[in-house]
């Protein structure tokens, strides 16, 4: 049912589009948007000499083709070009918990499967004047993940977007889900991530700038959505953030594949006495909709977020870490702080480098060197990872508990489209949760994803 929507979808959009006829088209390098970054590379050709000659050419104008893993539809004659593209990402696994888990929290142990993520994107140009983009994942009750408008004809209003979008805040959190290294992130980026929402934010997007920054003020709403996280509902806005991260790059060779970054964000979240917020998070699965640490609602918390960030790149090495301070500041006496972190390392068995965008500050993904060629020996990318990560809810008049993983992760990446993953995720120990009590627990979780990306 899911898939047949997103087929009379696109169906639907492609008329859409051709119904447009109007003006003179002129193809811009403005107009290419920088978090849009490749996926997989071009495989649908009629010649193969230049971009004008691939793919298909329709009536009025119209020309169809594949570039950078996108759908593009593009018309010289009316002014227009679209990228569409969808992602497919399946989960299956099983999780096992102890005793004392399995008595605070019944439904935990146990198989599932579930579609993580079905997601259907357009990005859109129109007469090199304004740019868009809307994003839906069908996988969360038609969650609205971008929805975002820019204007491109002044050197600097081009680098503001305004809608519903992420804010500038954490590296783990900027980088999209299919470029993780891992199926989930981590216990502290779920917890204290402020996620999505309505405003407008400045990226200075600099590919050969040293240092580079993003800022944004944001009504905290969350996507559109009435489904998922708290901080994830538009219905139930409480109060604003003003966000700022600040990324670099001290050492850089090789195109990224010997690289150090730095990063550093800070988020100041604005809220009224009789606002909620709640801090609390996933064992970094999905397959569970239970959150072993929880702060429950806190009442009239403003509050302050800092994260600092370091990646390394060296050849096929790569190591990551993050540290999250988040101070409240409420009427109650006793201003309860919590923190948390993770670390990272990862190694490509078959020596590729995890690929990083210097405008963004963020990781995107892997290119196979050399592709999928089984009769040639070539089988892809292989990578293993390893990955620590805590985060502490207790504290003040607030026990929400302490959390502590260790994930392992093998990952087959077939080409930049197509990725299968594997996680074994050990949960240490819950501790010195008030409600549901838990004193001492842990819990397996074995789960494994096939990934699709057009």
């Amino acid at each position: 049912m899911v898939m047949k929507i997103l087929l009379k979808l696109t169906v639907a959009a492609i008329i859409c589009l051709l119904s447009l006829a109007t003006g003179k088209y002129v193809l811009a390098d403005s107009l290419k948007n920088a978090s849009l970054e490749s996926v997989y590379g071009n495989t649908f050709f009629m010649a193969s000499s230049g971009k004008d000659e691939m793919g298909v050419r329709g009536p009025m104008g119209w020309h169809y083709y594949w570039e950078d893993g996108y759908l593009t539809i593009e018309n010289r004659n009316a002014n227009l070009y679209f990228m569409i593209n969808g992602q497919v990402l399946g989960d299956a696994g099983y999780l096992d918990a102890d005793d004392e888990l399995q008595n605070a929290f019944p439904g935990f142990t146990g198989s599932n499967a579930l579609f993580r993520k079905l997601n259907l994107s357009t990005y859109a140009n129109f007469y090199d004047v304004v740019d868009f983009k809307i994003g839906i994942d069908f996988a969360n009750v038609r969650d609205i993940q971008d929805i975002w408008i820019r204007y491109l004809k002044h050197p600097h209003l081009k680098n503001i977007r305004i809608g519903n979008l992420k804010e500038p805040f954490s590296l783990e959190y900027l980088t999209s889900i299919t470029r993780l290294t891992f199926m989930e992130r981590s216990l502290p980026d779920s917890a204290f991530g402020a996620g999505r929402n309505i405003g407008i934010r400045y990226d200075s997007q600099g590919d050969l700038k040293r240092v580079n920054f993003g800022a944004g003020l944001f009504l905290n709403t969350g996507s559109f959505s009435d489904f998922g996280e708290a901080q994830n509902q538009i219905s139930e806005a409480n109060g604003f953030d003003t966000t700022l991260r600040v990324f670099g790059l001290s050492h850089y060779k090789e195109g990224g594949k010997k690289l150090l970054h730095l990063g550093l964000g800070y988020s100041h979240g604005v809220r009224n006495e009789n606002d909620l917020s709640e801090f609390r998070t996933r064992p970094e699965s999905r397959l569970t909709d239970e959150r072993l640490v929880d702060t429950g609602p806190i009442q009239g918390a403003s509050q302050d977020l800092v994260t600092a960030e370091l990646a390394l790149n060296s050849g096929p090495w790569s190591f990551q870490t993050q540290g999250y301070y988040l101070a409240l500041d409420v009427d109650a006496a006793d201003d309860p702080h919590f923190w948390g972190y993770y670390s990272m390392l990862s190694y490509f068995l078959t020596g590729e480098s995890r690929r990083y965008s210097q405008a963004l500050g963020i990781f995107t993904g892997v290119e196979p060197q050399p592709v999928f060629k089984p009769l040639e020996g070539h089988w892809g990318a292989w990578e293993l990872a390893l990955r620590h990560s805590y985060v502490d809810l207790n504290n003040g008049n607030v026990s929400g508990g302490r959390e502590s993983n260790i994930t392992t992760g093998l990952n087959w990446i077939y080409n930049r489209n197509a990725r299968l993953m594997f996680n074994y995720v050990r949960v240490c120990y819950v501790k010195d949760r008030e409600s549901p009590p838990v004193e001492d627990g842990a819990a397996n979780i074995f789960q494994v994803r096939l990934q699709f990306i057009w």
